[in-house]
């Protein structure tokens, strides 16, 4: 089936058009030019540069270099500025961690900076996740704003006030009623693609308050505009963006996260490059928007590629980690390798309902270790899903299959993990202690910032198309749900095992924001008793 690039109609700003390097990346080039250590292929574009970068490389002052700090221009790549000209919406599509949010909040700054009657308008899809990522994070509003222009941060009203009048409020896109009323200038939408809550009317409803103009929006002849920065995926509000409606004053910018790969941890750059050329890849990573998807998630993977026969036909590991394995391993477990996996995940998926005829639970044991590739491999060992009623049924096995496979790993490097939104952390908590108080676990709350089932899969449906995940032996009723498997909701009974299997994947493997310089920790990061964040790698 051919699958077509949604984005690719329309005229795309892109690395490739608008430039690869920022100023102060091209500066660095120049240097290298001086130093003769530059490629010949790259003189050119080099000797571009204007006398006011030279100039930057003789900065004697501090307050010359705080300036330099807090001058976008100057840091930012192209494909993260502001289209210049006449726009209505910039659409800011990029794989995870291409430098969206700092894009997106050097926006609002700028903005802000040059319309003292601005009233801005910052949208994301809970007020956790814009305090964390917009305002607060690394890349956000606060952080990137110079000391002479931050902005008064007055949580219980929800604003920012500038110094020089401008406003900033922010909202999260969960009840589009909420959005009634009121205009602005200029918006800031980040992450539609996880806004849950009707969030096709929420964005009806933004472009509505789309309304405002300021003094200098009509000297300038300026419209009121939008900025939205996310990561694409097949949503209804992405075909709402796309109608021929909403296209006037369009501009399209697509980068992906390789772009951006000096500002990122390079385990995780490491990962996602094996990854780049699938279907969800190319969306996750490359910034692709594709609708016409097969609806099986793991349509593509060919378990029998990476299958491993048995746990005794395990390749063999060498005697000590080389540099393909992350410094901290190394730094936390020594140079020496002593077990046959880095750490260990018994995962559980509790089932709803008090009933003989209830979902099951899905219990999934699986093993993680670095290999000489340099990625972490996934190993599945065990399926012990299983029907009962009682929450001390999955407990019990949960516990047995920890006590199992404990000694397969370092110690304290493995732990029990499970899913709390049947009866929350305590209770699940509680079933798990009430076996064996001693047991390690951690617990995470589907859709805090994890997304539904079918964003936990795509990490390991990417990673399993590339044979980084294993069956160990064969699994059959795993295997065969997980070729069924579509990631909608409401599947229950048929996603148990498949949502046991994904989530340590999801956590783990390829956590979403695990990044420096571009948005914080990793979403979704599993909370933990009696465990310390570094014994997860």
């Amino acid at each position: 089936m051919v699958i077509n690039d949604a984005l690719a109609t329309l005229p795309l700003r892109t690395p490739e058009t608008v430039g690869r390097y920022s100023l102060l990346e091209q500066v660095g080039l120049k240097a290298r030019k001086k130093l003769r250590l530059v490629k010949a292929e790259v003189h050119e574009e080099v000797d571009q540069l204007t006398s006011t970068l030279d100039a930057l490389l003789k900065l004697e002052y501090d307050e010359e270099r705080l300036a330099l700090a807090y001058e976008f221009k100057f840091s930012l790549r192209p494909v993260q500025c502001m289209p210049e000209g006449y726009w209505r919406t910039w659409f800011y599509c990029g794989g995870r961690g291409a430098g969206k949010t700092h894009a997106g909040s050097c926006a609002v700054i700028t903005e802000a900076m040059a319309d003292p009657e601005g009233k801005i308008l910052i949208v994301g899809p809970t007020y956790q996740e814009i305090r964390k990522h917009q305002l607060e994070g690394p890349a956000g509003i606060l952080t990137l704003c110079p000391p002479w222009f931050r902005p008064k941060y007055k949580k219980a009203d929800h604003s920012l006030l500038f110094p020089n009048g401008a406003v900033a409020h922010w909202l999260p896109a969960q009840e589009a009623d909420k959005f009634r009323g009121g205009r602005y200038s200029f918006l800031w939408l980040d992450e539609v693609v996880a806004w849950d809550k009707d969030p096709v009317e929420v964005l009806k409803q933004c472009f509505v308050l789309r309304a405002y103009n300021t003094t200098r929006m009509k000297r300038e002849g300026i419209p009121s505009r939008a900025v939205i920065t996310t990561t694409p995926r097949p949503t209804p509000v992405f075909r709402e963006l796309l109608k021929p409606e909403n296209r006037d004053g369009l501009v399209v910018s697509r980068s992906s996260t390789f772009d951006n790969a000096a500002n990122l941890d390079p385990a995780s750059v490491r990962q996602w490059r094996a990854v780049a050329d699938t279907t969800e890849g190319m969306r996750e990573f490359m910034g692709a928007l594709f609708f016409d998807l097969d609806a099986g998630l793991y349509r593509k993977v060919n378990w029998e590629a990476s299958r491993v026969k048995s746990i005794e036909h395990l390749p063999q590991r060498p005697e000590a980690y080389g540099e393909w394995a992350p410094a901290k391993l190394r730094r936390v477990h020594g140079d020496k390798i002593t077990k046959p996996f880095d750490f260990l995940v018994v995962s559980v998926d509790p089932a709803t309902g008090e009933k003989k005829s209830s979902d099951l639970h899905g219990v999934v044991v699986e093993g993680f270790r670095w290999e000489p590739d340099g990625l972490l491999h996934t190993y599945v060992l065990a399926d012990l899903s299983l029907q009962a009623p009682e929450s001390s049924a999955w407990a019990t096995a949960a516990v047995k299959a920890y006590h199992a496979w404990k000694d397969w790993a370092p110690p304290k490097k493995t732990w029990i993990f499970a899913e709390t939104n049947t009866g929350g952390t305590s209770l699940v908590k509680g079933a798990v202690h009430a076996v064996d108080k001693a047991v390690r676990f951690k617990g995470q709350r589907a859709g805090n910032g994890t997304g539904g089932k079918a964003e936990r899969a795509t990490p390991a449906s990417m990673l399993a198309e590339k044979n980084l995940v294993h069956m160990v032996g064969r699994h059959h009723k795993l295997e065969k749900q997980l070729s069924e498997f579509t990631g909608a909701e409401g599947g229950h009974g048929r996603d148990d095992r498949a949502d046991a299997f994904a989530w340590p994947i999801f956590l783990y493997v390829m956590p979403r924001r695990q990044m420096r310089g571009s948005v914080g920790e990793a979403a979704g990061k599993a909370s933990e008793e009696g465990a310390e964040d570094e014994d997860d790698e």
